[in-house]
């Protein structure tokens, strides 16, 4: 039912068993059956708060019992490949989410606040980061928070950015600058190129919050737009951590964040592998199953063993974090999200063909698997640049450990 890295992790981590019963539990009974494009969508903000009750939406910051010491990390990469099998759009259910950054780094009010939203009563809350014209560029950013002492004032535009409709609040990457600095700023915001990144909570009642959606290829679960800030008063206290604390803040969430999107593009890319084997069994050619034609069993075998091999990469990575305490590996963990979604796309595709016509409709999950992995391409940093990343870091040997398959324990 599982693929064997799955599995894998489960004979070395019994513990989780009971959690991953538990999430199976709730995806039977909530998410029985993949998601198509044609059948009436899951409410997923409830899907998430009924999570909440079930204790499911705080277990990677132990926030809950459900996970033992030190395995929350891979409980969560768990928790996204099993959602992943039922659909992307599913990400979204388990776990604290982006609101990890306001419960890691915010003020003791925000972290009240938040867990009390989040965890307990199961809202959602986003990320803005990109910006219409430097989108992964994280140091072109323009958006900015002018620190007038006691509050500070943020404006500027954020898109496109997934949940703009549904979060209580996202956790805004902006530069803090003074009111000095803030009257010369050039329009194209070349001085903000030295300005350090920082990060602030806001939360969507804010008054001069703006939001407009656009229509996605895919990920329809969510919505997706922009966000406007019209001079949104804040106070001190939005800031987590401290100013120019930003990109450790980035690099830190968005290494495991990138896993977990990975996870969830290789659970759904395990589900349409064994759709797609059980399909090549019923139908024929002639006398022959489907199963027997040569070049059908050898493009199976090629998605599979791409996608068991990223799986095995994305949960070594989580357990390195869990066994060794390192540093983040920002570049192994960008590049395996990279590799991950892409050979999940091909699996799909290579499934979406071998069904034939119908794999092109909108009664089956393949087409809606296609178009959410291919936007999970581009989320959280185009999996070119992430790529890249890893390069740079082999070039430059700034890598923090040479190995990038963890060494396991024996």
């Amino acid at each position: 039912m599982y693929s064997p890295e799955f599995c894998a992790v489960l004979d070395r981590y019994p513990a989780l068993n009971e959690f991953t019963s538990r999430v199976v539990d709730f995806l039977d009974r909530h998410l029985p059956e993949p998601v198509t494009q044609e059948a009436a969508q899951p409410p997923w903000l409830r899907l998430r708060e009924c999570a909440a009750q079930a204790g499911l939406t705080g277990f990677d910051l132990a926030c809950a019992t459900v996970v033992p010491d030190g395995l929350e990390r891979v409980a969560q990469g768990l928790a996204m490949f099993l959602a992943g099998r039922r659909d992307c759009d599913a990400r979204e259910i388990f776990s604290s989410g982006h609101a990890a950054m306001a419960l890691r780094y915010g003020a003791p009010d925000i972290v009240r606040s938040v867990r009390d939203l989040v965890v307990n009563r199961g809202a959602l809350a986003g990320v803005a980061s990109s910006e219409p014209h430097s989108g992964s560029d994280l140091r072109g950013l323009r958006t900015v928070a002018v620190d007038h002492g006691d509050h500070l004032l943020l404006s500027g535009t954020k898109g496109l950015v997934s949940r703009v409709e549904e979060a209580t609040g996202f956790v805004v990457f902006c530069k803090v600058v003074g009111p000095e600095q803030a009257a010369v700023l050039d329009p194209g915001g070349a001085a903000l190129r030295q300005v350090p990144l920082s990060a602030l909570w806001l939360s969507m009642d804010t008054v001069g919050v703006l939001t407009e959606t656009a229509a996605p290829l895919g990920l329809r679960g969510w919505s997706l737009g922009h966000l406007h800030f019209d001079n949104v008063r804040l106070g001190k206290d939005s800031l987590l951590g401290d100013p120019g604390d930003g990109r450790r803040i980035f690099d830190t969430h968005f290494s495991g964040w990138r896993l977990m999107m990975a996870l969830v593009c290789l659970g759904a890319a395990t589900a349409a592998i064994e759709e797609t084997m059980a399909r090549t069994r019923r139908r024929s050619v002639g006398r022959m199953s489907l199963a027997n034609v040569p070049s059908v069993a050898s493009r199976l075998g090629t998605a599979a063993a791409e996608v068991q091999a990223a799986t095995a990469w994305c949960f070594s990575l989580l357990e390195r974090d869990r066994q060794d305490g390192d540093e983040v590996d920002v570049a192994a963990c960008s590049a395996a999200k990279a590799l991950a979604t892409d050979a999940s796309y091909r699996a799909v595709d290579i499934g979406l063909q071998l069904h034939g016509s119908d794999g092109y409709t909108c009664h089956t999950p393949m087409e809606k698997r296609l178009r959410d992995i291919r936007g999970l391409r581009i989320a959280d940093g185009p999996n070119d640049t992430l790529y890249s990343v890893l390069a740079h870091s082999l070039l430059t040997g700034s890598r923090p450990s040479p190995f990038l398959v963890a060494q396991r324990q024996g």
